[in-house]
Parts: structure tokens; C-alpha cells; sequence
């Protein structure tokens, strides 16, 4: 079975599926897209080095994602594209010209299976529209926004899988529960059931294979003379970096602890009062995440919302436990006492609570690090069966001829 997967943005849960669905067998092409103005789609960026629309030069590419990267996904054929994405009328119709051009190199290539991931925008609904002949699956990473306020993008996306009954995999039960919901308030048709599947994504082992091995710091955690507490992705209300703050006001009462914040975004909050803390409020690279995660002592999820996250799975590889909220997709994949602790109650001292008991405690820190490294080899979220599952719904819905 010759498959394309065109994943925007999650690469780092895109690339270890090309490289396990290969060794299945499947004939495997890899297409990361990226609009001209943001060329960092996580895994590997060319945020110095800008690319100009179209496909990216092999020479380039394989220079950008380094000797590891490129051993990594030796069995997968990989490819990376641009698309313009500005604003107004000239950007609209290049982006119409781009999406016909990338959709003919697809269809030319005559794969049995074509395998969208992510994103909901303008350049994916004209894939959508360009490919509408072709054998596709979708993969939703989120449904609808946890603001409340889904982008026309989203909801057009949407509406266009409802209607034209297009395959889709979520990776968790929470997501594909709102897609449910969603579909049940626009219309009333019974849904065909076998259409819809839940496959978890496993560990972001990409991050283990970017930087040369003598770039990587060794694991400093338990060198530390203060705990490290760390909170990294986007900035936006839902994940409570208000509450994280006001929780290790509570915490330095106790002990001194250093806090990190680190992404970009609006932030809502303020540090006013913390003793110990570092803002990096930026798009973080690669190799910051790799030595931020590796240096702390423990990473914080106090989110409001979360139909499913990439964070453990970006944290999980170096086998860093975690605290988070218990609600929505954290709670499938973080054991509360095993892999890291989930918080019931969404409030400072609750958290605060958690953070304690975790930094205070050498011992459970180790234990849960080496549930992590048993957890995650196998059964669900182990990369080769979520391979096979993912193979299993390709040929379920587009079997050979």
C-alpha cells in the first residue's frame, strides 16, 4: 500500500508514525506543509534559513533536519512544501495556485491512501476540495477550541468530513466525543460509527534524534540546588499559567523553587511576587525545548481544558513526570501516582499540593520515571501497535484492488 501523510505543524507526533507505518511494509511519503510566514513545524524549522513557496530542496532539507533526523526517517520518502498564506485578494489566489499544484503532485503520485493531519485553513479546505477524488483520512487533532470560539476554518472543516463521510482518527476519547457532539448539532443523519476511531499518538521520540549527542545536556534535574518547575507551549488562558504562578507563591513559602514559563503568546498573568523565574516568551526552539525539559525537576499542566495534549508526550521521552489537571485527554494519558499526579480541584493550592509532594520526593520521582519508560513501550501508545491500527483503518476503508 502506497500512503502519503500531510501533516501540518505536528511532525513531532507525524514522523515517529511514517517511520513505524514503514516498517509494515506500507510504502510511506512524508509531506510537511507550512505557510510562508511561520516556517517552524516543530521536530525541525528553517526559521534561519527561509524557504521560498513550493517544494523544499532535497539538499536543504536533508541539511535542516540533520544526520539523526535523517537515519531516524531513513524508510520513509520525506518532503517539505511552502504555501503562501498571506492576506488579501493576490494571496488568496496564489494560495488557490498552491493547493492545485501540491493536490497534482498527490494525485500524480497515485497513492491508495492520502492521510491529512491537523490543521483547519484556508490551504488545507482547498487540498480538501482538490483532492476530492482521492482516498483520504483525517486525522483531528483538536475539534472545536476550548475558548468556545471556533475559527469559520475549523467549522468548515468540519462540515466538509460530515458531508463527504470521510475517515477520521482522534487521539483521544474526549476529542472524538466533541466531534460526536458537534455533528449531532448540524444534523441529524445516524452516523456511520466504523468511520470514526480512537489510536493514541506515542511518545515525540523525534526529540531524541534531532540534536548530534554531544549537544544534549545530561539530565541535571536532581543536580539542581532549586527545584525547576516548568511550564512550556503556547500562552493562552486555558492552559493556567495564572494558577501555576499563584500556586508557587504558595510553594516558596515553604521552599525555594525557580519557575519557568516558556512560549509564545499574549501572556495574562503576572510574575509579580515570585521570588525565581525565567519568561521566555518566545516561539521555543528544538533544542531549548530538548535541554528545558531535561534541566527541570518536574513540568506543570494546570490546564482548564484539554481535549488531548502533545506536552506529555514531548516530556515523556526523557522521562520526566508530570503534574496536570485531571479532565479531558491529560487524564488518558498521564496515571495519577504512576507517571505523574492529577489534580482534582483546578486552584493554586491544589496544585501547589502536587508540586510539593513531587519535588520533595527523590524516590517517586525515580519510580514514576521508570513507569514512563516501561508505560510507553508498549501496549496503546507504543509507536509499532499504533502503526498497525493506523494500517488496519487505511485498509478497513480503502482496501486493494
Amino acid at each position: 500500500m502506497k500512503v502519503a501523510l500531510v501533516s501540518a505543524y505536528s511532525l513531532d507526533a507525524t514522523m515517529p508514525l511514517t517511520k513505524y507505518l514503514a516498517e509494515e511494509n506500507l510504502d510511506v511519503h512524508l509531506y510537511g506543509i507550512m505557510p510562508q510566514y511561520d516556517q517552524n513545524v516543530f521536530v525541525i524549522d528553517f526559521l534561519d534559513n527561509k524557504q521560498p513557496n513550493g517544494f523544499i530542496k532535497d539538499d536543504i532539507l536533508i541539511k535542516t533536519m540533520g544526520e539523526p533526523l535523517c537515519k531516524y526517517l531513513a524508510g520513509v520518502n520525506t518532503n517539505f512544501f511552502v504555501y503562501p498564506a498571506g492576506s488579501g485578494k493576490k494571496a488568496f489566489f496564489a494560495d488557490i495556485y498552491h493547493a492545485w499544484k501540491f493536490s497534482q503532485h498527490l494525485i500524480e503520485g497515485k497513492f491508495d491512501v492520502i492521510h491529512l493531519i491537523h490543521t483547519a485553513n484556508r490551504f488545507s479546505l482547498l487540498l480538501l476540495h482538490f483532492l476530492k477524488k482521492q482516498n483520504l483520512i483525517q486525522t483531528l487533532h483538536e475539534v472545536t477550541a476550548h475558548s468556545g470560539d471556533t475559527s469559520s476554518y475549523t467549522i468548515q472543516l468540519l462540515k466538509k468530513l460530515i458531508k463527504r463521510n470521510i475517515p477520521v482518527i482522534f487521539h483521544s476519547e474526549t476529542s472524538k466525543d466533541r466531534f460526536l457532539k458537534y455533528r449531532s448539532s448540524i444534523t441529524s443523519s445516524v452516523i456511520d460509527k466504523d468511520l470514526l476511531t480512537m489510536i493514541r499518538f506515542g511518545l515525540h521520540e523525534t526529540y531524541l534524534h534531532i540534536l548530534p549527542e554531544k549537544k544534549y545536556l545530561t539530565d541535571q534535574s536532581d543536580e539542581n540546588s532549586v527545584p525547576i518547575i516548568l511550564h512550556v507551549g503556547r500562552i493562552v488562558p486555558y492552559k493556567g499559567i495564572d494558577i501555576l504562578v499563584d500556586a508557587v507563591k504558595i510553594i516558596q513559602k515553604n521552599q525555594p523553587v525557580h519557575l519557568i514559563v516558556a512560549g509564545g503568546g499574549k501572556p495574562y498573568f503576572s510574575f509579580e511576587g515570585i521570588k525565581s523565574y525565567e519568561f521566555l516568551n518566545y516561539s521555543i526552539s528544538n533544542e531549548e525545548i530538548i535541554n528545558l525539559v531535561k534541566k527541570c525537576t518536574v513540568v506543570v499542566c494546570p490546564y482548564t481544558s484539554a481535549s488531548q495534549s502533545g506536552i506529555p508526550m514531548t516530556v515523556f521521552p526523557f522521562n520526566k513526570p508530570m503534574v496536570a489537571s485531571n479532565i479531558g485527554g491529560l487524564k488518558e494519558v498521564i496515571e495519577h501516582n504512576v507517571t505523574g499526579i492529577m489534580v482534582d480541584k483546578i486552584d493554586a493550592q491544589s496544585f501547589a499540593d502536587a508540586i510539593e509532594k513531587l519535588i520533595s520526593d527523590k524516590d517517586l520521582r525515580a519510580e514514576m520515571a521508570v513507569n514512563i519508560e516501561k508505560n510507553f513501550k508498549q501496549g496503546e501508545f507504543a509507536w509499532s501497535n499504533i502503526a498497525k491500527k493506523t494500517a488496519a483503518f487505511y485498509k478497513k476503508h480503502y482496501p486493494a484492488k
